[in-house]
């Protein structure tokens, strides 16, 4: 048939792992006037390679189009350069700015990641778990901040690992820790400064370990102004429904309080929601404040208050950890501190009782 080719006229792009990775890697060196112990060294993020070298290597890589059959270097060298990532639900819009700044820190030395979605369930952790030492992960980061079941420490007892908040596990994996004591604190004394005495806390649930670190630093933060909470916490849990089941509570006091301090920003979000379909006005009616800070909380409406976890250095803090483990040979630290802090924007204000009084002398004057 005319204009029609045979199979064997066809030009089929041949993989590098098809060719030969000897060839491949013999081929790339020749063209950027290195050796093949070089492009070995570079392609495998080895860190100490010239940088002028390792740009020439890089060049030749993408003129050539190679793609090194990583399968092939694995059973050579013994290493898949993977790493795993476990996070509790990847649809909460924290969680996607802490996995790519993770990601960013481990492409940068050459590894790449596997991710799984735990669901805060123990069988599911387990799965992924196992389904990762099944494609060699060399590394395993539990970002799910909790502490998790034993005998998921059991099965990875081999396995470099870090965590985020591992809670009782002194022989578990090296722990990155949260500083919520210090934004809490600065949350708290925001409100105070502002005038409001009569602040409630909307918490997570109470068999999670992030949750009851959030309500005991708001206990301390409220003892240090000079307020013993009693029937203050309302426990829900980390999403939009708990924060709206918490506001729903909240709402059903007798006396309204005059802020409201959310366990995260969902919650805070959730109940902004349950505030404003009431007709109260935020932070006229009720001052609010979430945690977190993720990106949706700047575009709510009043913008939202909140204390911030910068997910960034978070995330480059859990990938050093890990990475300092997988080199024996450095000393490496086995717990790392980030620290949270205030971002204020429109959704704190005087309490009402405080605006009340400024009109009414206001109107005395006139």
């Amino acid at each position: 048939m005319a204009g029609s080719k045979s199979i064997s006229q066809l030009k089929t792009p041949i993989p590098a792992s098809s060719k030969g990775t000897k060839r491949g890697i013999h081929a790339v060196a020749e063209r950027a006037g290195v050796s093949i112990a070089t492009v070995s060294r570079v392609m495998n993020g080895v860190t100490n390679v010239d940088a002028k070298l390792a740009r020439k290597v890089w060049k030749a890589v993408s003129e050539m189009e190679y793609v090194p059959n990583r399968h092939a270097q694995a059973l050579i060298s013994g290493r898949t350069r993977l790493i795993g990532l476990l996070v509790p639900d990847i649809m909460n819009p924290f969680f996607p700015e802490l996995i790519h700044g993770f990601e960013q820190a481990a492409t940068a030395q050459g590894f790449g990641i596997l991710i799984g979605s735990t669901h805060d369930v123990a069988s599911e952790t387990e799965d992924w778990a196992r389904r990762m030492l099944e494609h060699g992960v060399e590394g395993l980061a539990l970002l799910t901040f909790k502490e998790e079941d034993p005998h998921l420490y059991d099965l990875l007892k081999q396995t470099p690992m870090v965590q985020i908040e591992a809670g009782k596990t002194p022989d578990g994996p090296e722990v990155v820790a949260v500083d919520y004591e210090t934004g809490i604190r600065q949350a708290v004394q925001h409100l105070a400064a502002l005038g409001h005495r009569d602040i409630v806390f909307a918490a997570g649930s109470l068999d999670n370990f992030t949750a009851e670190l959030r309500r005991t630093c708001f206990r301390k933060a409220m003892l240090e102004i000079g307020i013993v909470v009693t029937n203050a916490i309302f426990d829900e849990d980390h999403t939009l429904e708990g924060g709206i089941a918490a506001a729903h509570k909240i709402l059903g006091r007798k006396i309204l309080p005059t802020a409201m301090i959310c366990s995260n920003d969902l919650m805070a979000i959730g109940a902004l929601k349950i505030l404003h379909s009431r007709g109260l006005d935020v932070p006229k009616d009720m001052s609010l404040i979430g945690l977190d800070d993720i990106h949706l909380a700047e575009f709510t409406s009043p913008p939202l208050t909140t204390v911030r976890i910068p997910r960034t250095q978070l995330a480059e803090a859990c990938f050093d950890l890990l990475f300092r483990k997988l080199r024996p040979y450095e000393d490496a630290p086995t717990r790392k501190i980030v620290s949270t802090y205030l971002v204020i924007r429109e959704s704190t204000g005087f309490p009402p009782h405080a605006l009340q009084a400024a009109a009414a002398k206001g109107k005395g004057r006139s």
